[in-house]
C-alpha cells in the first residue's frame, strides 16, 4: 500500500532539484544581461512660487471641489450639474478607469492558483512503431479509443517579483486614469465657468451701449431743438442720427455674440442648441481673490494632470522591474489529478486514476537580445514619463505665476480705469454745458463722447475680468483637486463632490 509518507521524500527531491536548477539558471541567465541600461532623466526640482506683494494669502484658501458655488449664481449651479451629468468626455474618462481596473484585476489574477478542468476523448489508429511493446495486431497497429478526465492546476511562484511589479504598474495606471478623469472634470467646469463669465461680460457691455444710446438720443433731441432755433444745421442733426444708428449696429453684433456664447455653454453642458435660448442673464457674485500661502508644496499635489503623470512614472518604474525579472528563470508549480485510459470502457475504473505534481522551470539562455531590448524600451519609457512630467511642472509653475501676476495687476488696472472714466464723464459734462451755451461746436462734443464710450467699455472689461481671472486661478491651482483625497475609481463620473 502506498502511503502519503512514501511520496514525501520523492517530492522533496523534486523540489530540491528544482531549486538547485534555479540557482544554476541564474548564473546561466547572466548571458542575457541588463547591465549598463539605466534611466537618464530625473524629476525636476521645483522652485518656490510665492504670492505677489499686495495679494493676501491664507492657509485654507485652496479652491473647493465645487468652487462655482462661491459665485452665488443658481443658474450656473444648474448648468454645472448638467455638464457633469452629461459630458461625453467624462463618460469616456470613466470608461478608461473601468478598463484600467480590469487590467489591474487581470494582473492580480496571475498571482493566484489557476485551476482548469479537461475532458478528452479520441478514437484512432495507433502507430505500430511508437509504442513499447508494439501493438498486438501486427505492424499495421490497431484502432483504439482513449479518454482523459482531469483537473490541473498551476501556481506561479514569482520568485523574482515579476507579477508583483506588473500589479504595481497596473495600480499606478488605474490611479492615473482616475486623475485623468479629475483633469477632464476640471477642464470642463472651468470652461463652463469662463464661458458663463464671458456672457456676463457681454451683458455688461450691452448695458454700456444702451446707456450711451440713451445719452446720444438726448443729445439728438437737443440738436433738433437747436436746428429749429437756427443754432445748428442739418449736418449736426444727421451726424447725431448716424451716431445713434451706429450703436444699434453694435447692439445687434453684440446680440449675435451673446447668442454664440449661449450656444457654447449649451454644448459644454451636454445640451442641444435649442437649450441656449433658456440661458438668462448671469448674476455672479463679486469676485474675491485669496491666495494660498504654501504654493510650491501644494501645487504638485493639487493639479490632477501632474498627479496623473507621477502615477505614470511609478508605472514605468514597475514595468522596468517586471522586465528585469524576465532575465531570471520562471518557476511554476503544476499538478494534475484525474483519470486516464486507453479504451473508453476502462476510463472510470480505479486503475485509471492518475496524478502528478512538480515544478516547471523556464530559463532564458540566448534570445538574440530580445530581453535586453525590452528592458531598454521600458527604461526609455521612464525617461519619457519623467521628461513629460518635468515639462508639465515647468508649465504649471509658469501658469500659476502668470495668473498671480494678472491678479496682482488687476486692482491697479481697475483703479486706473475708474479714474479715466471719471475724467471722461466730467469732460463730457463740461463739453455738453459749453455746447448748450453755444460756446463749442458739436464736433468737440462728439470727440469727447467717443472717448467716454471707450472708457466705459474699458472699465466694464476690467470689472468683468475679475470673474475670468478668478476661474483661471482656480484652474491653475487644481480646482479643489487633492491627490490624497481624490475620488476612487468606483465613484461615478458625474459626482459633484469627491469621496473623502
Amino acid at each position: 500500500m502506498i502511503t502519503p509518507d512514501s511520496h514525501s521524500s520523492p517530492l522533496r527531491r523534486v523540489l530540491a532539484g528544482a531549486l538547485t536548477a534555479s540557482a544554476a539558471a541564474v548564473l546561466l541567465a547572466s548571458c542575457a544581461s541588463y547591465r549598463e541600461i539605466a534611466p537618464a532623466t530625473q524629476p525636476i526640482a521645483t522652485a518656490s512660487i510665492s504670492a505677489p506683494a499686495g495679494v493676501r494669502g491664507a492657509q485654507d484658501a485652496w479652491p473647493a471641489d465645487d468652487w462655482w458655488l462661491a459665485l452665488g449664481d443658481e443658474q450656473l449651479n444648474r448648468l454645472m450639474q448638467k455638464a457633469l451629468d452629461g459630458s461625453p468626455n467624462l463618460a469616456a474618462a470613466q470608461a478608461r478607469i473601468a478598463r484600467a481596473q480590469a487590467a489591474t484585476d487581470l494582473n492580480r489574477a496571475a498571482t493566484g492558483v489557476q485551476v482548469n478542468g479537461a475532458v478528452d476523448a479520441t478514437y484512432g489508429r495507433q502507430s505500430a512503431n511508437s509504442l513499447i511493446p508494439p501493438p498486438p495486431l501486427g505492424p499495421g497497429g490497431e484502432y483504439v479509443s482513449q479518454g482523459q478526465v482531469g483537473v490541473s492546476f498551476g501556481y506561479d511562484l514569482d520568485f523574482w517579483g515579476k507579477n508583483a511589479s506588473l500589479i504595481r504598474s497596473a495600480e499606478a495606471q488605474l490611479k492615473a486614469a482616475n486623475y485623468d478623469r479629475d483633469a477632464a472634470r476640471l477642464a470642463l467646469t472651468t470652461s463652463v465657468g469662463r464661458a458663463y463669465a464671458q456672457l456676463a461680460a457681454q451683458y455688461d457691455q450691452e448695458e454700456v451701449l444702451r446707456a450711451t444710446k440713451q445719452q446720444r438720443h438726448a443729445v439728438r433731441d437737443l440738436i433738433a431743438q437747436r436746428v429749429k432755433s437756427g443754432l445748428d444745421t442739418q449736418v449736426e442733426a444727421k451726424t447725431a442720427e448716424t451716431n445713434e444708428a451706429s450703436l444699434d449696429l453694435e447692439l445687434e453684433q453684440l446680440a449675435t455674440a451673446m447668442q454664440v456664447t449661449r450656444l457654447q455653454i449649451a454644448a459644454l453642458t451636454g445640451q442641444m442648441p435649442d437649450a441656449a435660448a433658456s440661458i438668462a442673464k448671469p448674476n455672479l457674485a463679486t469676485a474675491s481673490f485669496t491666495i494660498p500661502q504654501n504654493l510650491p508644496l501644494d501645487l504638485l499635489g493639487r493639479r490632477p494632470e501632474l498627479a496623473a503623470q507621477r502615477a505614470r512614472i511609478t508605472s514605468a518604474y514597475s514595468e522596468v522591474d517586471a522586465a528585469k525579472a524576465q532575465f531570471y528563470p520562471n518557476i511554476n508549480l503544476t499538478g494534475l489529478v484525474g483519470l486516464q485510459a486507453i479504451g473508453l470502457g476502462q476510463l472510470f475504473n480505479a486503475g485509471s486514476f492518475t496524478n502528478s505534481i512538480g515544478p516547471a522551470l523556464r530559463l532564458p539562455i540566448f534570445d538574440a537580445g530580445r530581453l535586453r531590448a525590452n528592458y531598454a524600451a521600458r527604461t526609455a519609457d521612464i525617461d519619457a514619463a519623467v521628461s513629460q512630467y518635468n515639462q508639465s511642472v515647468l508649465g504649471a509653475a509658469q501658469d500659476v505665476a502668470e495668473q498671480l501676476t494678472r491678479v496682482n495687476a488687476l486692482a491697479r488696472e481697475e483703479a486706473a480705469a475708474r479714474n479715466a472714466l471719471a475724467a471722461a464723464e466730467e469732460a463730457h459734462r463740461l463739453a455738453m454745458l459749453r455746447y448748450r451755451g453755444g460756446l463749442t461746436p458739436y464736433l468737440n462734443v462728439l470727440t469727447i463722447e467717443s472717448q467716454l464710450l471707450a472708457q466705459r467699455r474699458a472699465y466694464a472689461t476690467v470689472k468683468s475680468r475679475y470673474h475670468d481671472l478668478q476661474i483661471e486661478l482656480i484652474r491653475a491651482l487644481g480646482g479643489g483637486f487633492n491627490e490624497q483625497t481624490t475620488r476612487t475609481a468606483a465613484a461615478p463620473a458625474n459626482t459633484t463632490t469627491r469621496a473623502q
